[in-house]
């Protein structure tokens, strides 16, 4: 090849990887400087810049590269609602309170067959930071444990292999989609999915150098209004956590009702290829609400509770601020579901042994959790602690008003194209809301519909920085409920400095349900 010829491909290879993340201008250096073997020949529509764009080859190349020179260690996926999985081939990555190693797949997880092997046994976990292992080591995850576990239980050496496909911050709908979309390939003979009190927060997205976005992909209307629990936390820079995960409202209920349907379509798809599916209940707090919504589609045999004072236990935590489990609590709850899935037969291929220190674990924890289910929680004593308020006034946002805000809505009263919010209703059969424009001429004429639960109620036209007020009929339906979801979604946004990354669409004031 003669310089020409190598300077050519070298400069394909610098735009592809300009392509895939424009920022790392660094690696284009390496790309350019670096010696090139092969090349596309001299003219032609092959010899074309773009066409390294679909070079197998040279994708490799470039993608190993900005990996290797990266700092974070996400990285965006095609499918909207599951948004993100690990960049691939990750050695040694720090992230927050671990260090990790990926496999080709961007999963936290050694490599495996894909179509799997003929004669193997797999049991795949499926789930967020708890599968992923959050605060421990790869080998002291709960897969791990298990895996030693059903070795010992045949000793003929056959192949056996527990995988974890979990990822920090992962929803259930996001699990759900990343699992059934694969199944013909994966064919797990079983999967343990693991829900946390956690799994209704929205899925973040990867930004280009590898950090969290602050947006699900799933929704792009939405831009940058991200419902998570912690949110009003981070908005406010109040202290409490929001109301996303009770189940008390519109916005929660359909979280709830989705992730549910979700789960039983999982369930179906992973037995009719021939498998078995296990939801393992871990709701901290509310475990009564999640069996209720996430099993409602599950036969018994799908789903096991889990109790909530195992979370409590420091034995079996990360730390008394972080609930994670250690590998004691990874090696608890692998001996749990060693039990579960030999006398449920989940692994009718397998002949597993009656194991005592499982078969106590079980005994200790299972009626526990099945009291838990028998006996909800109730939430008066938390409702007379914090208080859920028929009005908020985000010029005077407290700890409380604050944890009524799902997200789209930040500190200022700056809304977003998206927001939602739990507001206490009891026959108030009126919705006020005031607030001002952004005076942004670019969305003068911007429509923001307002919705109470899921019906429109009426709608609002900020118009350059004028006040505005409002007066809405609350349907007779919706009035008689305790809770409702005020929410608001704009047609339109601008962003916002300093980075022009926020999408903003006015300003709230109040939000107040009145009158009888």
């Amino acid at each position: 090849m003669d310089a020409t010829q190598q300077l050519r491909r070298a400069w394909r290879v610098a735009l592809l990887f300009a392509g895939i993340a424009a920022g790392a201008l660094v690696g284009m250096g390496w790309l350019l400087l670096r010696p090139a073997a092969g090349g596309a020949g001299d003219g032609g529509a092959g010899s074309g810049e773009n066409t390294a764009l679909f070079d197998p080859e040279l994708r490799r190349e470039a993608l190993a590269e900005l990996v290797a020179r990266g700092q974070g260690v996400w990285d965006a996926h095609p499918d909207p609602a599951v948004a993100r999985l690990l960049q691939p081939n990750l050695k040694g990555r720090a992230l927050e309170a671990i260090t990790i190693d990926s496999n080709e797949l961007g999963l936290r997880e050694k490599s495996f067959a894909l179509p799997k092997p003929a004669g193997t046994t797999r049991v795949v976990f499926l789930g967020d930071s708890f599968v992923m292992g959050y605060g421990v080591k790869a080998d002291d995850r709960v897969g791990v444990h298990l895996e030693k576990l059903l070795r010992e239980d045949d000793p003929s050496g056959a192949p056996l292999e527990c995988l974890h496909l979990g990822v920090n911050t992962w929803n259930v709908y996001s699990e759900c989609a990343y699992l059934r979309r694969q199944l013909a390939v994966l064919k797990p003979d079983l999967v343990v999915q693991i829900a946390i009190r956690n799994d209704l927060d929205d899925n973040p997205a990867a930004r280009g150098m590898g950090a969290l976005g602050m947006w699900w992909p799933r929704f792009p209307e939405r831009a940058d209004a991200f419902l998570y629990v912690e949110g009003p936390r981070f908005a406010f820079g109040t202290k409490e956590n929001s109301w996303l995960l009770f189940g008390l409202d519109w916005e929660s209920r359909q979280r709830f009702t989705e992730a549910g349907s979700e789960v039983g379509r999982l369930a179906r798809a992973v037995e009719a290829a021939g498998g078995k599916y296990l939801l393992f209940n871990s709701y901290s707090g509310l475990l009564a609400t999640a069996q209720q919504h996430l099993a409602k589609e599950l036969a018994p045999a799908q789903s096991v509770p889990f109790p909530s004072s195992f979370n409590k236990d420091e034995r079996f935590r990360n730390s008394k601020s972080d609930a994670h489990w250690n590998r004691a609590g990874h090696e608890q709850v692998a001996l749990f579901l060693h039990e579960v899935i030999r006398t449920r037969g989940l692994l009718p291929k397998c002949k597993l042994v009656e194991r005592p220190a499982a078969k106590a674990v079980v005994e200790r924890l299972l009626p526990e959790a099945e009291r838990e289910l028998e006996r909800p929680a109730t939430l008066k004593g938390l409702l007379e602690r914090r208080t859920i308020a028929p009005a908020l006034d985000f010029r005077r946002i407290d700890d409380d008003s604050a944890a009524q805000v799902h997200g789209g809505v930040v500190r200022g009263g700056l809304l977003s194209a998206y927001a939602s919010l739990i507001v206490r209703c009891e026959g108030r059969a009126t919705l006020k809301v005031s607030g001002r424009g952004l005076g942004r001429p670019e969305i003068d004429g911007v429509t923001v519909t307002v919705f109470v639960d899921d019906q429109a109620v009426g709608t609002l036209q900020p118009k350059g920085a004028a006040p505005f007020a409002a007066t809405f009929a609350v349907p007779p339906e919706l009035a008689k409920q305790t809770f409702v979801s005020v929410r608001f979604q704009a047609d339109d946004f601008a962003y916002a400095l300093p980075d022009l990354r926020a999408c903003q669409v006015a300003v709230l004031e109040t939000v107040e349900l009145t009158g009888g």
